[in-house]
C-alpha cells in the first residue's frame, strides 16, 4: 500500500467504526470463507499515491465466488466473470484493437484508476453480505480525500448503490459518469452502448493528462 493510502487506513484504523469492522471480519472469518484473501483487501491502494488518482471506478462489492483479488471489477481466475465480460463487451466496441489478455485490471490501476469496491469484504457465495459492517464509512472518507487533491478527478459509478454512495460525499463531483451496473441483470439499462471508455479518455484529454490504454497483458494474470 503507497504511504498516503497506508497514512488514511492508520488513521481511521483508530476510529470506532474501523474497530467494528475489524471485529466483524473476525467474528464471521470464524465461520465463513471472507474474499478476497486478507493480504489483497487494500490491494487497489497499491499501485499509486492517493493525490495522483485521476479516475475511479466504483463497484458495490467483491465477487463473491473467489474471483476476487482487491481490485473492483478484476479477477486472477482464468474464467471472466460475467459482470468483467460485459465490461470488455464494452471495451472493445471502443477501441477494437484493445489487447485483452487477462482478467487481472492491473494495469489500469497502474495508470492511476482506482479500481475501488464500496464494501472491500464479502463472504463466499453471499453478495453483499459485509453492506453493514462499517467499510463504507472508509471508502467515503478516502474518496473525497482524493477529490479534495483533484476536484477534475473522474467517477464511473456502475449501478444504485454506487450512486447512492457518491450522493453522500461531501466534496462535489465535478465529473461523474453514472450508468447501471455492467452485470447482466442491468446491463442493457445503460451500461451496453455507452461508449463508456472513450467518454473517460475525452474527459482526460480535456484535463491534458494522459489518456488511459485499455491494454490487459498476460503478465498481470494468475500470480500478480
Amino acid at each position: 500500500m503507497k504511504n498516503s493510502f497506508l497514512m488514511v487506513l492508520q488513521s481511521e484504523g483508530k476510529k470506532p467504526y474501523f474497530k467494528n469492522i475489524l471485529s466483524e471480519l473476525e467474528r464471521i472469518g470464524k465461520d465463513e470463507v471472507i474474499y478476497p484473501a486478507p493480504p489483497d483487501i487494500f490491494a487497489a491502494f497499491s499501485d499509486f499515491e492517493l493525490y495522483e488518482t485521476n479516475l475511479i471506478f466504483l463497484g458495490q462489492d467483491p465477487y463473491p465466488n473467489g474471483h476476487a483479488n482487491g481490485y473492483a471489477f478484476s479477477s486472477n481466475s482464468e474464467k471472466t466473470p460475467m459482470s468483467l465480460r460485459n465490461i470488455f463487451k464494452e471495451l472493445k466496441k471502443d477501441y477494437p484493437e484493445v489487447l485483452i489478455q487477462s482478467n487481472n485490471l492491473k494495469n489500469w490501476s497502474r495508470q492511476k484508476v482506482l479500481l475501488l469496491n464500496i464494501v472491500l469484504t464479502v463472504s463466499k457465495n453471499k453478495p453483499d453480505s459485509h453492506k453493514n459492517i462499517g467499510w463504507e464509512s472508509f471508502t467515503l472518507k478516502v474518496v473525497d480525500l482524493i477529490l479534495g487533491f483533484n476536484k477534475d478527478c473522474i467517477i464511473v459509478a456502475l449501478g444504485n448503490k454506487a450512486r447512492d454512495f457518491v450522493s453522500k460525499l461531501e466534496n462535489p463531483v465535478k465529473n461523474l459518469i453514472f450508468l447501471s451496473h455492467p452485470s447482466p441483470l442491468s446491463y442493457n439499462k445503460s451500461f451496453k452502448d455507452s461508449k463508456l471508455f472513450l467518454k473517460i479518455n475525452n474527459l482526460l484529454k480535456e484535463q491534458n493528462k494522459p489518456e488511459i490504454s485499455w491494454d490487459i497483458k498476460g503478465e498481470y494474470d494468475l500470480f500478480t
